[in-house]
């Protein structure tokens, strides 16, 4: 049998997502569980930071999300920075401030300078031992505080990330959103049981005060922020909480334009940042993250490029070899048809491929529904069970190839991420 270059990596490809794949079902098996939480004991001052640029849709949602959580008062303080927004942003902050006359809400208004600048701008006014960062399109539990904030006993504790999942999905692009995210979480945990999360996500991530201040706040040409600065706390050694018992949903994108910008950006930005702290990487000092975590940023790119890049070969070599044949005939394809006849050999199937196909289609399975338990969310819970997850595991399969394929054009270009 001829064995060319791309079946080498090809196969070198599976062999590397089946060695990942038993490698995280070991740690989900032997892996440490985050320490149990104890009790809230005391009411540290808390700040909510909201930067906010053109989310008139849903800026008074999220705020009232924030006047919802069940913590006292007079404990806690929303900092809403309007980051040049031309729509009605302003103007609904300012009612909103003026319905709830007994909440601690400041507007700030600047020019349009970026969400990293907006950040910050918050983190100098904040008054909290404590602060989250929420979008202005994510709303949050009304417990999410009381259950995140224990955690922080721990002095080496920097942050705490939420069990984020996608809010009211809708549309079947909604829906295999939703799916990914519940599947994220489960990855998230994984890494968790290895001190190894990577992101702080911007929906309600709780950050200790002063450390973020003490590591220089936040990186304002960066546009992954939240992946940056959870980088950057690893760099730094302190400790990154993923809990499970605080529930933030986020709005989805609802149109595959939406989403292919939000993906480039998400995947671009933690490309820069990894290339960034590419020091940490397979260096002892950072343990599981610096061996396992690091790498992987690069590889799930590689390997989606490897597949979507083989794929789209493979489909567009059959589809020369068919035009040529259609060609041949003078694109008499009723002759064709008249005779066609069915030739399969059972035994010339690629049966190596499929059996790794299908170990990874099985654990793929697994992990699928061990996420469900572990964010305790019942699978049919927005109906079309069978479209949403057959529509996640092909369709947005490869429009998730797609992006990384785009991505790596951007990088050989050395075209620059922006937010748009």
């Amino acid at each position: 049998m001829d064995v060319t270059l791309t079946d080498a990596v090809l196969f070198s490809t599976y062999f590397l997502l089946l060695f990942l794949a038993i490698f995280w079902l070991l740690v989900l098996l032997t892996g440490k569980e985050t320490s149990p939480k104890k009790s809230l004991k005391n009411f540290p001052f808390f700040t909510a930071i909201v930067p906010a640029y053109n989310e008139e849709e849903c800026i008074a949602g999220t705020l009232q999300s924030l006047v919802d959580l069940e913590y006292p008062s007079d404990r806690k303080e929303i900092i809403v920075v309007n980051d040049g927004s031309t729509d009605q942003t302003t103007a609904l902050v300012e009612k909103f401030i003026q319905e709830h006359p007994t909440v601690a809400i400041t507007l700030i208004n600047q020019s349009n300078k970026g969400k990293g600048n907006a950040l910050n701008t918050g983190l100098a006014n904040a008054r909290g031992e404590f602060y989250a960062c929420l979008d202005a399109d994510s709303f949050i539990a009304p417990n999410a505080l009381q259950e995140m904030l224990p955690y922080f006993e721990d002095e080496n504790v920097a942050a705490v990330c939420p069990l984020l999942k996608v809010k009211s999905p809708s549309s079947v692009l909604q829906k295999m959103q939703w799916v990914e995210y519940i599947i994220n979480m489960l990855y998230k945990s994984l890494n968790a049981r290895l001190d190894c999360v990577h992101v702080t996500p911007g929906p309600f991530s709780v950050y200790r005060t002063s450390i973020i201040r003490a590591i220089g706040g936040y990186d304002e040409k960066t546009i992954t922020e939240d992946l940056e600065i959870a980088i950057r706390l690893q760099q730094h050694q302190y400790k990154i909480v993923q809990t499970f018992d605080a529930v933030v949903e986020t709005v989805a994108p609802n149109t595959w334009k939406d989403l292919f910008r939000q993906r480039v950006r998400w995947y671009k930005g933690s490309v820069d940042c990894a290339v960034a702290y590419k020091k940490l990487m397979f260096n002892r000092k950072y343990g599981d993250f610096g061996y396992i975590r690091m790498p992987t940023i690069f590889l799930s790119g590689i390997i989606a490029l490897v597949l979507g890049g083989t794929l789209l070969q493979d489909l567009g070599q059959k589809f020369f070899q068919t035009f040529q044949s259609w060609q041949a005939i003078n694109f008499d394809l009723l002759t064709l048809l008249r005779h066609f006849t069915f030739n399969f050999n059972f035994l010339s199937l690629p049966f190596f491929k499929y059996f790794i196909a299908l170990t990874l289609m099985g654990l793929s399975f697994f992990a699928m529904i061990y996420s469900y338990r572990l964010v305790q969310e019942n699978i049919r819970h927005y109906g079309r069970t069978w479209v949403t997850l057959v529509g996640y595991l092909t369709v947005y399969a490869l429009f998730i190839s797609v992006v990384w394929v785009y991505i790596g054009y951007l990088s050989i270009a050395q075209k620059r991420n922006t937010w748009s």
